[in-house]
């Protein structure tokens, strides 16, 4: 689908030019690794902080493994095209018209040659049609942390000082979706810079962190998703033990923001259709949506298949996963009355 994803990364590179961070500064427990306390603007390198560098290069934590569970080895398509005609049969004879459109999707079940059977005994020509390639992403479980962690959001490179110029060949450049723990923080004006490697540094705006310590603390197990860092973590009590990158509502308009507060789940559907918005633009309808878990009336978790846009806000008020990592929450950590705490950058 070259046309539909290089406009959907253009969004996705406009969305993080603009995406303001917080203004201020992370509580001294939370900027870095205890061994990095010496870090300022003007002594951006010490001999303990390389060597915590040198020890724990990575965050220690496990991928959650790739697995599109209920919908896998399924197709979905949408169309170019506001409406479809439906057919009783491949070349046949037009039955209805489809409403379609780009956020419409729809299930395949079938297809024969360059015709797909989309509803019983009704087919669609795939000439308008585009199929969905559910995102590879997916989060990580939590072995051992003794420091933030963060994924950056888009392609870049870093600096070499804190709120220096960007230097792709000196300090390196970095690509959507890589993990690197934050082992120093500096305030330059209104905007923590993070160190993330040696000589290497990257502003807030361009990471979606998580913390050592979470925003509130409820007991067993419960999930704090932070609409600012767009990340959902999957909390036993204090401990994280799972961490994404998801998709909130969308800010455009207040109607579609996810809701703060702390909610319950209320209602677990494994796969099923959703839809919304009727009668207006933003009108979407989508068939077997993965792994929904229902806390807040119309808000859920629940798993996408049509983007790859974790790390922005994108959604209609639900908080949107990779199919994998809605998967891990089914399998491991909602029941019924799981308590989902959502909160903005205040951490409050």
């Amino acid at each position: 689908m070259p046309s539909i994803r290089t406009a959907l990364m253009f969004a996705i590179l406009f969305t993080a030019l603009v995406r303001l961070g917080p203004t201020h500064a992370a509580p001294a427990f939370e900027q870095g690794h205890p061994g990095c306390a010496g870090i300022t603007y003007e002594t951006p390198q010490t001999p303990e902080c390389d060597a915590v560098m040198a020890a724990q290069p990575d965050p220690d934590v496990t991928p959650v493994p790739f697995d599109l569970g209920v919908i896998a080895g399924q197709d979905f398509i949408y169309f170019d095209a506001d409406e479809v005609p439906l057919y009783n049969m491949p070349d046949g004879k037009v039955l209805e018209t489809f409403p379609a459109g780009r956020s419409s999707y729809v299930h395949v079940l079938q297809t024969s040659g360059d015709w797909a059977e989309i509803r019983y005994g009704r087919w669609a020509s795939l000439d308008n049609a585009h199929f969905a390639e559910p995102s590879t992403f997916t989060g990580v479980t939590i072995n051992h942390m003794d420091m933030p962690f963060a994924w950056t959001i888009y392609d870049g490179c870093a600096s070499l000082t804190p709120g220096g110029p960007r230097n792709c060949q000196q300090s390196g450049s970095f690509q959507r979706y890589d993990l690197m723990n934050i082992y120093a923080t500096v305030t330059v004006g209104e905007w923590d810079w993070h160190l993330v490697g040696p000589g290497q540094w990257i502003e807030q705006t361009n990471l979606s962190i998580v913390y050592l310590t979470p925003p509130r603390v409820f007991s067993w197990h419960w999930v704090g998703v932070s609409t600012y860092e767009q990340n959902l973590v999957a909390y036993e009590g204090e401990r994280p033990v799972m961490a994404t990158l998801v998709s909130t509502g969308n800010l455009d308009e207040d109607k579609w923001r996810t809701d703060p507060g702390v909610w319950e789940v209320d209602l677990l559907w494994e796969v099923g259709p959703m839809e919304g918005a009727a009668g207006s633009d933003a009108f979407y309808a989508l068939d077997e949506v993965p792994y929904h878990m229902y806390f807040n009336w119309r808000e859920a978790l629940h798993g996408v298949y049509w983007h790859d846009n974790f790390g922005y806000y994108w959604s209609h008020g639900c908080v949107n996963l990779s199919v994998s990592d809605a998967k891990w929450l089914w399998d491991n950590w909602i029941i019924l009355d799981t308590r989902v705490y959502v909160y903005d950058e205040k951490r409050s």
